[in-house]
């Protein structure tokens, strides 16, 4: 709602003062803006928005169609939901309906390479045709079909979804009347060149949504970017400026002003919500507690070589302090088995095979690396095992994925940033880390990729290491435990400042 305030009226100040205490406004000149909803704290009438008698398909859980009706009365929302708990249907029903109020423009998905085909699978499960609930198709646009698609001459349908990597600077998007992002932590500044375009294609764009997991608490400025795209914040600089303080060159270098905590998810509430257990906001279905994860820790002998290398780089005889970036890099590469480009003699390739997989047979098990030639090696005396890198052919890897999800291929190799975003894998009981390196988030996403909502089995994760890499565990391990914690305190405010239920 847009208002025009006189100065010299004492009932426009009054206004004035109680737009600026609002969650969300603009105020420019002598022209104000802010939501419509709120209008009635203002004493002024807003005009009915659509969809004001929207009713979710009744095969939504309830926090589902709650947040999916949130969505579509906001037109621009962020659901930050934890894995497994239905962003995929969430993110269908409102491009249905933005596609419904967008005649003759496109709505468009992204989302992560190999989440494609699992969201279309999802399209046709949820809304067949006979189900009554407004049956529609999907687009699957490869990269060079895209600007055609958006100029609409090509596909069949107004809603198409294409991966992060089709995304490119010279494309238009004139045409573009819905933007949805899927696993949109993607918009994280190591994903800029995809941020920085999307943001772009979204101005002026009526309808857009992201879907993303709960962000670690710690990370709190990965919503300034969501902030940016939903046309909240002009810039990523004006959010962390209302919000944070720079504290210099440091590891926390943004850290939330102590008196901002209130008004910081005062104001996300007005435009996203954070799920992470739907018991917490008193919704009932698909509530019950996730199976346990159960991490081992399995040492693994050092070779000599290891121990020589080790010593003359740290010099010392233990590796208690790994140092800086480029240090723990190597150091992590040679508790692989390599250092500056040449195989050094390890185990932990041979302890993998004999000592883990050998002694749960049958049981469907994902193998995560680092690097390409710590992830050739275990191929190797894996034979049996499918590894997936990052010059696997497409159709490869989605064989290779489906078959490991019916049971015929019973181990993946593969890396965080090809197997870790999206997928559902559930079939997956056991997940073993062979390379493991001070990213939370990166463990975080694997192992979600089995442990989630819809879980029936405990996931157990086995972590070999070597004395030079225990370090960089014990860091990762650390910051799982205070992310917990951290996480609950977090949805805990959330819902008690919320204003968008």
């Amino acid at each position: 709602m847009i208002i025009d305030l006189n100065p010299s009226e004492v009932e426009d100040y009054r206004k004035f003062c109680a737009i600026k205490r609002l969650p969300v406004s603009i105020i420019l000149g002598r022209r104000a803006w802010f939501p419509d909803e709120y209008a009635s704290m203002i004493g002024v009438e807003a005009e009915a928005l659509p969809f004001s008698n929207y009713a979710a398909p009744d095969w939504m859980f309830d926090y589902q169609a709650a947040i999916t009706e949130m969505a579509i009365r906001k037109r621009k929302f962020a659901a930050f939901c934890d894995c497994g708990l239905g962003k995929t249907a969430i993110l269908l029903e409102f491009a249905r309906h933005a596609a419904h109020r967008s005649v003759g423009k496109r709505v468009l998905i992204v989302s992560p390479l190999m989440v494609v085909k699992q969201t279309i699978e999802e399209s046709q499960k949820f809304y067949p045709a006979d189900r009554g609930v407004g049956a529609y198709g999907i687009d699957t646009i490869p990269a060079a079909a895209l600007q055609d698609w958006l100029d609409g001459n090509y596909g069949e349908h107004d809603v198409g979804i294409t991966n992060y990597e089709s995304i490119r600077p010279e494309l238009r998007a004139r045409n573009l009347g819905g933007l949805i992002l899927d696993e949109s932590s993607m918009l994280k500044s190591h994903y800029g060149k995809w941020g920085t375009k999307l943001i772009e294609m979204g101005r002026g764009v009526e309808w857009k949504l992201c879907c993303t997991g709960t962000p670690a608490p710690n990370d709190r400025i990965e919503y300034a970017n969501h902030a940016v795209f939903l046309d909240q914040f002009s810039t990523v600089n004006a959010f962390l400026a209302t919000y944070f303080v720079n504290r210099g060159q440091v590891d926390n270098r943004w850290e939330l002003k102590p008196h901002a905590l209130s008004a910081f998810y005062r104001a996300m509430a007005h435009w996203s919500i954070f799920l992470s257990n739907p018991a917490t906001y008193g919704w009932l279905d698909n509530a019950e507690t996730i199976p346990p994860i159960n991490v081992h820790i399995h040492p693994v002998d050092m070779t000599p070589e290891q121990v020589e290398i080790m010593r003359s780089v740290t010099g010392s005889l233990f590796a208690n302090e790994p140092g800086g970036i480029t240090g723990r890099s190597k150091l992590g590469q040679l508790g692989k088995g390599f250092y500056d480009g040449e195989s050094v003699p390890t185990l932990k390739p041979q302890f993998i095979k004999d000592e883990l997989l050998e002694s749960w047979k049958g049981e469907s098990t994902i193998i995560w690396c680092l690097y390409n030639a710590e992830q050739d090696s275990l191929a190797k005396y894996l034979p049996g095992a499918v590894s997936l890198t990052g010059t696997t052919k497409h159709d490869v890897r989605q064989k290779a994925i489906d078959d490991f999800k019916a049971g015929r291929v019973k181990t993946l190799i593969s890396k965080p940033k090809i197997l870790g975003f999206g997928l559902n894998l559930q079939i997956a009981t056991r997940h073993i880390f062979s390379g493991l390196q001070d990213s939370y988030e990166s463990y975080y996403q694997c192992i979600k990729r089995s442990n989630r909502y819809g879980s029936t089995k405990p996931l157990n994760v086995h972590i070999p290491v070597t004395e030079i890499e225990e370090p960089m565990i014990q860091t990762v391990l650390r910051k799982s435990e205070m992310v917990q914690v951290d996480t609950d305190e977090q949805e805990r405010l959330f819902r008690k400042l919320s204003l968008a239920r």
